[in-house]
């Protein structure tokens, strides 16, 4: 090959990437969130309409609408409403449960029929929708349609999958933080940081992905100091939510970082070395007495989830299994999103709580996920292993019963 050929397949590939003036795919990408968003909803409904089955000798059938969405009226989900009806001075407690999905909430209320739960549901709902979309045009970009399609439907089959319908922050977060790393890949820096500020006052980890903002920016300019320009000050936003936020508290209860003392109330304070909270975790599930009862389950669980998104995060960086460079930040976001509930876990008796429904922010995973579906035989065991356990996880939340 001439060596002018080869100087200039270098320069191409060293040249940054073109910002796509209107990005293709979304009409795909609109439909495939549809279809995976109505079977998930449909899932849901199913099993809340039998989930009193099990119970109907210790309770009666919900008669009316009402009493069947009041099924899905707990935990968190009572925070969220109370915060969106009264604020935080109501209780201080709730000052850990981060402020724009409650304001959201009250402010979707007054034109939605019901009072502030529906409209809680209502807003994780169209936000599942809005969810789903992104992610699936984040994973076809990279991967292809056909695994970008595995990729969101592997997402909500997941067995906290039904949590990005329920009233919990966690589809709003997903959505914005999914839709600031599309926009980190196409180089709309302005509307990534946006998303990102707006992520960090969804949910405190969205602050990390001011890390990620700057790790993509410098990997699209070949990590060179010479090629930085302005427009990497747009981090400068990324933090708008957290910062917002402190602000309220230092006003309400005169200390910026009083959300973080509030953890304390819920049991989740101080910091912890990673493998010592696995130690630790590994010590309760030997020394618990009986084999399944829920505080082995949940232990076993989630210490499972913990270690098994590690592992995935690793197969997205291998050659085979590999998601590619460009995709690299990805990974570094769920590998801090994962390491948190390690390195500060719950002073209880299941110290890492709710980490099967983190997981669910750890894309790379899906990713990974999907293209092994690519296997027919992968794709089936992977959704009768995970749809069943959804449904008893959704029977178990809707009874009222702690979950994660």
């Amino acid at each position: 090959m001439p060596e002018a050929v080869v100087a200039d397949s270098v320069a191409a590939e060293e040249r940054e990437p073109a910002v796509e003036s209107a990005p293709r795919g979304w009409r795909d990408s609109l439909l495939v969130g549809l279809w995976t968003w109505l079977a998930g909803l449909l899932a849901c409904v199913l099993v809340t309409a039998v989930a009193w089955l099990p119970f109907e000798q210790i309770r009666d059938a919900p008669r009316t609408l009402g009493e069947v969405l009041d099924n899905w009226h707990r935990w968190d989900t009572t925070w969220y409403v109370i915060i969106a009806q009264s604020g935080y001075r109501f209780d201080s407690r709730a000052a850990a449960f981060f402020p724009l999905y409650p304001l959201v909430v009250r402010g979707v209320d007054p034109v939605v029929p019901g009072d502030a739960f529906v409209a809680a549901l209502v807003v994780s709902i169209l936000t599942c929708y809005a969810a789903l979309v992104v992610i699936h045009r984040l994973a076809a970009d990279g991967l292809g349609d056909e695994a970008g399609r595995r990729t969101v439907f592997y997402l909500l089959a997941f067995p906290t999958g039904f949590f990005l319908i329920a009233a919990y922050n966690e589809s709003m977060f997903l959505a914005l933080a999914a839709g600031s790393m599309y926009c980190m890949r196409r180089r709309i820096w302005w509307l990534a940081a946006l998303l990102a500020g707006l992520a960090s006052g969804t949910r405190l980890v969205g602050v990390l992905l001011a890390v990620v903002f700057v790790y993509e920016y410098l990997r699209q300019r070949g990590f060179d100091p010479r090629r930085i320009r302005p427009d990497l000050l747009w981090v400068l936003l990324t933090p708008a939510g957290l910062v917002g936020y402190a602000g309220y508290c230092a006003h309400a209860f005169g200390d910026p970082l009083f959300f973080e003392k509030a953890q304390g109330v819920w049991s989740r304070d101080g910091y912890s070395a990673p493998w010592t909270t696995v130690a630790d975790v590994l010590r309760l599930i030997i020394h618990q007495s009986v084999l399944l009862s829920p505080t082995e389950v949940r232990n076993v669980i989630n210490l499972g989830t913990a270690l098994g998104v590690l592992f995935f995060l690793y197969l997205a960086l291998d050659s085979r299994w590999g998601l590619g460079r460009d995709q690299s930040y990805l990974v570094l976001f769920a590998a801090m999103d994962i390491a948190l509930p390690l390195l500060s876990p719950l002073h209880t008796d299941y110290p890492l709580s709710s980490t099967w429904r983190f997981a669910l922010e750890c894309l790379p995973v899906f990713m990974v996920l999907a293209r092994m579906g690519g296997n027919r035989t992968f794709d089936r065991f992977y959704l009768m292993a995970a749809l069943p356990v959804q449904g008893v996880m959704i029977l178990t939340f809707v009874q009222n019963q702690f979950v994660a």
